[in-house]
């Protein structure tokens, strides 16, 4: 793993334990959104799936009506010490148990499903589309954005072409001469 990457993944994990603690739903998807953007530098999985995590657990922890079930209580805890165990093993550079944390994170969130019929995994489902959409905002192409999330190009593409991300502005546009001119700038040696 890129040394930059694993710094701003601990970075991310010393921080969303304490927002989670708070159930600081909108804080959450922000960190969400920043753990995005870092990941598009350096195209790592490991990023994407902190993202995607993030935003699953703040869609499920703004259910007020859940928050005082005890389950969910126990939900959060376990949760709460998998990120733990996961930022140890980072910490440590043990990157196998540090993806095997990974995989029980998700496992947890995906049987939490089963537990209060939340339709959990639509919300894991989900998550990842609209983070391959912000990843096609940051300039990824849909492709590429849907090979390192795991979700197929037909529901990336579908959900582009519900929003308005595929929309172009003139201001963001570069015409055709200028294109060339750049080109031309670029290889005059």
């Amino acid at each position: 793993m890129n040394k930059e990457v694993k710094k701003d993944i601990l970075i991310v994990l010393k921080r969303v334990q304490p927002l989670l603690r708070k159930e600081d739903i909108a804080k959450l998807k922000i960190l969400s959104n920043q753990t995005l953007h870092n990941a598009g530098l350096f195209q790592d999985t490991d990023s994407f799936s902190i993202s995607v995590i993030i935003f699953s657990l703040s869609k499920i922890f703004n259910r007020p009506r859940l928050l005082e079930n005890q389950a969910v209580a126990r939900f959060k805890e376990d949760i709460l010490k998998e990120l733990l165990t996961t930022k140890k093993e980072l910490e440590r550079e043990n990157e196998k148990e540090y993806q095997n944390a990974i995989k029980r994170i998700f496992q947890r969130i995906s049987s939490f499903e089963k537990k209060f019929g939340m339709y959990i995994t639509e919300v894991l489902s989900h998550a990842k589309i609209k983070k391959g959409g912000r990843m096609y905002e940051h300039g990824f192409s849909a492709g590429m954005a849907s090979q390192l999330l795991g979700i197929s190009s037909w529901e990336l593409m579908s959900y582009l072409g519900e929003t308005k991300l595929n929309i172009t502005s003139k201001e963001t546009t570069v015409s055709t001469k200028q294109r060339i001119q750049l080109t031309r700038k670029l290889f005059k040696t």
